[in-house]
C-alpha cells in the first residue's frame, strides 16, 4: 500500500493477538477475563436541552487560546450569551457574533444526525498555510455548509454561520466516545470507529486549525494587533513497559532471534554475574541521551503492578530500579507514572499504584498516560481524583493522528459534570507500536508520516507528542527510524508543562 493511501485512509488492522511489549499473547478464542468486565457501561450524555453557557465560554476561551489572543487581552473585552448566539465585542464596536444551533439539533444529534461541513478562509492565505489547510472542517454542525468559516457582515462586524463553539466542545470533550458502546478487546475505542477517520481529517488538527481563520478576523478588526509567530514544540515520551525484571530467559533470546542483537542477549545472560543492567533497562538510559544529544528532552513514565497477561510485572522499589529512577532524577529527566492494564475503569487501583510510584520517584504532582492506551473520558476524572497534574493518553492505538482534533494541550471539559477537570491533557499524536503493527509501515514511510504530522503541529504552534517504548530502541530498523525523527526535529522547543499550566496559557 502507497503512503498516500496510509495517510488518506489506512486499511488499519484489528487489535493484534500477540504480544506487545512484554505481554503475554492471547490466543484466538481464549478468554479476556477481566478486561472485558472492566469495561464501562453506556455512559451517553444528556444534550437534548443543548450545553450550559460555562460550556460555550469555554469553547470561546479555547478558540481564542488558538488564535494567539492572550489571556488579559480575551479578558479586556466583552462577552455576551444568549440563546441565540455568543458575541464577543473587541473595544468600542467591533464584534464577532459565533451562532448557536437550533434546539432540534440536539435532540437530533442524541440520535446521530448531524452534518460534517468543510467551511473556507475569509481571506485567502499564505503558503504554508494554503497546502496544509485547503478548508476547514467542521463535524457535529447543525447544517450543511460551504462558505467561508467566518463571514463579514459589516465593517466592524463577523460572524460564524454554523456553531463552531459547540462543535469544538464536542470534539475536545470526546462526545462521540461517550455515545458510542463499541469498544475492541482492550476497551478501547478505535479510530476506525471515529468520525475524523470515516470523513478522512484524523490527520489535521481541526480545532487548532480554526484559530488561524479566527485570527485573520481579529486581525482585521484590529490592524494594530500583530500575533506572535507559531513555532513547533515537541514532547518525547517512553512508556517503560518492560525493564529486563523480574529477568526472563525468553525475553533474553529474543533480543537474539527476534531483534538481532546477540550482544543485548549475551548482557543480559551474564549481567547478573557481571553486575549488568538488563539490555531493557540500559535502553532507557540510550533513549535519554538520545534526546539531550538532539537538544531535546525525554520523559519517563514508570509502571508498579504485578504480573499478568498484560503486564511485565516490575517493582519499581526494587534496588536496582530505585537506583536507576535516583540517577535520572538527578540528571533532571522528567519522571511520570504508566499506570498498569487493570487501572483503567477501576480508581482504586489506580491511585495506589499512583501513590507508590509517587512515593518512588519522589513527586507527586506528575504527569503520565494510561498502559495500552486504555481510555474513556471518564478517565480524565479518575486522573483527576489522583491529583495528577497531566495526561497524555488521548492518542488512538490503531493510527496516528489527532484523535481530539487538537495538538494544543488543553484541559478537558467533562460533559458528565459539565465542568472543566483539573487536568492538563496533551494529546497523543504517534506511538511506534501503532506504526508497525496497526499501520503496518515500514520504517522510512513511519518516518515521512510522523514528520508530516510534525509539520502540522508547527503550523498551528502545537506540540507534537511522541511515544517511543524503550524496547524498540532494540529493533535495529525503528532504533534507526527514531533517530532519523530525532535528527529531523532537532533542538526544537520542548513543551514545559508546569510552565504552562503556572502562567495560564492552556
Amino acid at each position: 500500500m502507497s503512503l498516500a493511501k496510509q495517510i488518506s485512509g489506512p486499511e488499519c488492522s484489528t487489535t493484534p493477538l500477540l504480544a506487545l511489549h512484554g505481554s503475554q499473547a492471547l490466543e484466538p478464542g481464549a478468554s479476556l477475563g477481566d478486561p472485558v468486565e472492566a469495561i464501562s457501561p453506556s455512559s451517553k450524555v444528556q444534550l437534548q436541552r443543548g450545553v450550559s453557557r460555562a460550556a460555550r465560554l469555554y469553547a470561546l476561551r479555547q478558540v481564542m487560546l488558538r488564535s494567539a489572543v492572550p489571556q488579559e487581552v480575551f479578558n479586556s473585552w466583552r462577552v455576551e450569551v444568549d440563546g441565540n448566539a455568543t458575541v464577543v465585542t473587541l473595544g468600542r464596536d467591533a464584534r464577532i457574533l459565533f451562532r448557536h444551533a437550533p434546539a432540534t439539533f440536539w435532540r437530533n444529534l442524541i440520535d446521530g444526525s448531524y452534518e460534517v461541513v468543510r467551511a473556507e478562509w475569509p481571506y485567502p492565505p499564505s503558503n504554508p498555510c494554503a497546502a496544509l489547510v485547503p478548508d476547514f472542517v467542521v463535524p457535529f454542525a447543525d447544517r450543511a455548509y460551504t462558505g467561508p468559516l467566518f463571514v463579514r457582515t459589516s465593517g466592524d462586524t463577523w460572524e460564524c454561520p454554523i456553531d463552531l463553539l459547540a462543535s469544538m466542545l464536542l470534539t475536545l470533550s470526546r462526545f462521540e466516545e461517550l455515545q458510542s458502546d463499541k469498544r475492541d478487546m482492550h476497551g478501547r475505542f478505535l479510530a476506525a470507529q471515529s468520525v475524523a477517520l470515516k470523513h478522512n481529517f484524523l490527520h489535521r488538527p481541526i480545532v487548532d486549525e480554526y484559530g488561524l481563520a479566527l485570527q485573520q478576523v481579529i486581525q482585521s478588526l484590529l490592524p494594530c494587533w500583530s500575533p506572535p509567530e507559531r513555532r513547533l514544540r515537541v514532547k518525547l515520551s517512553h512508556d517503560i513497559d518492560e525493564t529486563g525484571f523480574p529477568r526472563s530467559i525468553s525475553n533474553s533470546l529474543g533480543h537474539t532471534f527476534k531483534r538481532r542483537k546477540p550482544f543485548a542477549t549475551v548482557r543480559d545472560l551474564l549481567g547478573p554475574a557481571l553486575g549488568l543492567r538488563p539490555s531493557l533497562l540500559e535502553a532507557v538510559f540510550r533513549i535519554t541521551s538520545l534526546s539531550k544529544r538532539h537538544g531535546m528532552a525525554s520523559a519517563l513514565y514508570w509502571k508498579d503492578s504485578p504480573k499478568s497477561a498484560w503486564d511485565s510485572g516490575y517493582d519499581l522499589s526494587m534496588k536496582p530500579l530505585h537506583e536507576v529512577v535516583d540517577r535520572l532524577k538527578n540528571e533532571g529527566v522528567e519522571l511520570g507514572v504508566h499506570p498498569s492494564y487493570y487501572t483503567f475503569n477501576d480508581p482504586h487501583r489506580l491511585g495506589d499504584e499512583v501513590k507508590h510510584i509517587g512515593e518512588v520517584i519522589g513527586e507527586t504532582r506528575v504527569g503520565g498516560r494510561q498502559h495500552f492506551l486504555r481510555w474513556h473520558p471518564r478517565t480524565w476524572h479518575d486522573w483527576e481524583k489522583c491529583g495528577l497534574g497531566y495526561d497524555s493518553t488521548v492518542g488512538f492505538s490503531d493510527h496516528i493522528g489527532f484523535r481530539a482534533g487538537t495538538c494544543v494541550p488543553y484541559r478537558p471539559w467533562s460533559l458528565e459534570l459539565d465542568r472543566e477537570i483539573e487536568l492538563l491533557e496533551i494529546p497523543l499524536l504517534a506511538m511506534d507500536v501503532t506504526l508497525t503493527y496497526y499501520m503496518r509501515l515500514a520504517p522510512e514511510d513511519s518516518v515521512a508520516l510522523l514528520l508530516q504530522c510534525a509539520d502540522r503541529c508547527k503550523i498551528v504552534g502545537g506540540v507534537f507528542t511522541l511515544l517511543w517504548h524503550n524496547r524498540s530502541l532494540l529493533d535495529p530498523h525503528y532504533g534507526r527510524a527514531y533517530q532519523s525523527v530525532l535528527s529531523a526535529l532537532e533542538y526544537s522547543c520542548a513543551f514545559d508543562w508546569k510552565q504552562a499550566l503556572s502562567s495560564g496559557q492552556c
